[in-house]
């Protein structure tokens, strides 16, 4: 199956339970994604914001409960489904020893996607990486740097589901505007947009839910309180009180 026969329009858990060995990392979560929105998702350390992201990106089996992509089972199909999928975690998660556009090269090869190889030129130039994505490898360039490439590989394939981790971590207020910019994108055209992030300028810019995780479960699921002063509030209060 291609990527341009398959699709994703909802993505839904229901009672998910996640467990590594002795560590319980969500208990329960009931979640559902639309299409043309974007959800930020905060909390302390250790919430269970990363393994929740896991599951979406599909690279993470519940433990208990299900996930359902457009209203089935996402144990159906996951590899098709998986490149309808971008996703930008931690880890840049390219090659080292080749450089930016070799990366997007390479990842578009594997993508299924027969229109990804003719996006990367627009890409590069969205995320103003021409002044290095031909001429070094990936393991010399800046943070802010790889973490464009990685986004520019995130974004070949015109995900229906965007996948951030703390995508402003660490870097300038150019690149955390193009991020803001990309999300924004596939907002317009009908995608869905998950971020987890410590930024509460950041989802004060883009996200219209906020989703709030402490101790494995969601203390609170409603629309985005508008300025950052309210998102930082909301932080806080779920940092301080944790699940209610």
């Amino acid at each position: 199956m291609s990527a341009d026969t398959v699709s994703i329009s909802s993505i839904e858990l229901r009672r998910v339970t996640k467990i590594f060995g002795a560590v319980r990392a969500l208990a329960g979560v009931n979640l559902r994604f639309e299409p043309g929105t974007v959800t930020a998702v905060m909390g302390p350390n250790g919430a269970g914001k990363s393994t929740l992201l896991g599951l979406l990106s599909l690279n993470v089996r519940p433990t208990k409960g299900r996930l359902y992509v457009n209203g089935k089972d996402s144990t159906q199909g996951r590899t098709a489904l998986r490149g309808r999928i971008g996703l930008l975690s931690h880890q840049a998660l390219v090659y080292p020893d080749l450089t930016a556009r070799e990366n997007l090269r390479f990842f578009a090869g594997l993508s299924g996607d027969p229109h990804a190889i003719s996006r990367i030129d627009p890409i590069i130039e969205q995320l103003a990486m021409g002044g290095y994505s031909d001429d070094r490898p990936t393991r010399v360039l800046s943070r802010g740097q790889l973490q464009r490439t990685a986004l520019a590989r995130a974004l070949l394939s015109e995900p229906d589901l965007l996948l951030l981790d703390e995508p402003a971590a660490g870097l300038d207020s150019v690149a955390i505007r193009l991020i803001r910019e990309a999300v924004k994108a596939v907002k317009q055209r009908k995608g869905t947009a998950i971020l987890v992030t410590h930024e509460p300028e950041v989802a004060a810019a883009v996200a219209d839910r906020a989703v709030m995780i402490a101790g494995g479960k969601v203390c609170r699921d409603e629309r985005a309180p508008g300025d950052v002063g309210a998102w930082r509030d909301l932080y806080v209060e779920t940092v301080e009180g944790g699940p209610r």
